[in-house]
């Protein structure tokens, strides 16, 4: 039975160093690839020996075998850490573990080697193991939480086993301590090597997906909400104010004579002005505030819990600062900004917010430019 289970993990360990070498050509600038592919490695080199050489095993082999297992989970530590950017510590503690396994073949060739040998080692992987679970638990990323919760549960299990193994060498071994060997090397050998791969896996492509979400819904130049970012933000905003009813304001800004702009000083010159104007938005605005490229030269702000008229004096220092900021031989760059707000509407919709800051904001060009207007809702202009 002992041998099946060693069989079978052994061959579950060639298979996924494969998966992750397959994995790593394709994603060779993905460092916790690489680093997970090394651990599965490791674990197959283990299973060579385990496969090639005759049991029971040497003093020297059982240690080397171990020393390498030891490794592997420094290295696995190694990619995690990478994985989560924090707790850099635990790699280095681990690889240190590490190196006491491997001073610990010197044991081989004296009178200690044995059951106390072999609890030392199993105590330090159960050590290695219990670092694994600090670094993916410290993390605070949420869009990896479920993964990295069921990798700590599997990483604690796999501990739980290495304790086991303490207690199995240094115990009289009656039959009940036998069969705890004998279930903790099944979950271990067989559940665990199993799930474990695909943990990783999982937990590396809700990162993945979570980063594509993030991207579809900003605009690359600016690094704002786009189009589809900003309706999101909005149906929010809304679904909140028929819930508090607390007053929000929606501009639109649009830069005057951009094309202009362009066309005498390149797109790379129209770009900065772009991000410039970006920047200033996102330090006028309050965190929770929200702003977005709606489209070429035109911005869109969301202002929560606030009035037109509060609204109005933020969007001037926005202005100002973009007029103060952009000094040209031909004059500064200036915006024109339209600004409106729910009123205390129980019926008002985005589209028609929308189209009131717009109105607003074209009443602001007509009027000669470089300026903020605040629509009207009683002759559908704006002041």
């Amino acid at each position: 039975m002992e041998a099946i289970i060693h069989y079978v993990e052994d061959l579950q360990f060639a298979c996924f160093a494969l998966v992750f070498s397959i994995m790593a050509l394709q994603s060779r600038r993905d460092r916790t690839i690489r680093f997970v592919c090394c651990s599965y490695l490791l674990a197959t080199l283990v299973s060579i020996i385990d496969v090639t050489l005759p049991h029971p095993y040497s003093p020297l082999t059982n240690a080397g075998i171990l020393t390498v297992l030891s490794l592997r989970y420094a290295v696995l530590a190694a990619g995690l850490v990478y994985f989560t950017r924090n707790s850099e510590w635990a790699s280095k503690i681990s690889f240190l573990l590490a190196g006491v396994s491997l001073l610990l073949i010197g044991l081989s060739f004296t009178s200690l080697a044995g059951p106390r040998q072999l609890a030392v080692y199993y105590f330090v992987l159960a050590w290695q193991q219990a670092l694994l679970v600090l670094v993916v638990m410290r993390s605070s990323e949420s869009s990896t939480r479920i993964p990295r919760v069921l990798l700590a549960f599997l990483f604690l299990i796999s501990v739980g086993y290495r304790l086991n193994q303490v207690h199995f060498v240094l115990s009289a071994k009656t039959a009940h301590d036998v069969w705890l060997r004998n279930v903790g090397l099944f979950i271990n050998g067989t559940v665990l090597s199993g799930l474990l791969p695909f943990t990783i896996v999982w937990m590396m492509n809700a990162r993945d997906h979570a980063n594509l979400l993030q991207q579809s819904l900003l605009d690359p130049l600016t690094g704002l909400l786009n189009r589809r970012g900003l309706n999101e933000a909005a149906d929010r905003e809304l679904k909140r104010y028929s819930r508090s009813q607390q007053e929000f304001a929606v501009a639109v800004a649009d830069i005057d004579h951009f094309k202009k702009l362009n066309d005498r000083h390149g797109h790379a010159f129209g770009d900065e002005v772009l991000v410039d104007f970006s920047v200033i938005c996102q330090t006028e605005l309050r965190s929770y505030d929200v702003s977005a490229r709606s489209g070429g030269e035109e911005f869109m702000l969301l202002l929560p819990h606030t009035s037109q008229d509060a609204a109005m004096l933020v969007l001037e220092r926005i202005r100002e600062r973009f007029e103060a900021s952009t000094p040209l031989e031909s004059g500064p760059n200036t915006v024109s900004i339209g600004v409106t707000s729910t009123r205390a509407r129980t019926d008002v919709t985005w589209d028609q917010l929308q189209k009131e800051a717009d109105k607003a904001m074209y009443d602001a060009k007509h009027l000669g430019r470089n300026r903020t207007m605040i629509y009207d809702p009683a002759s559908d202009t704006a002041l």
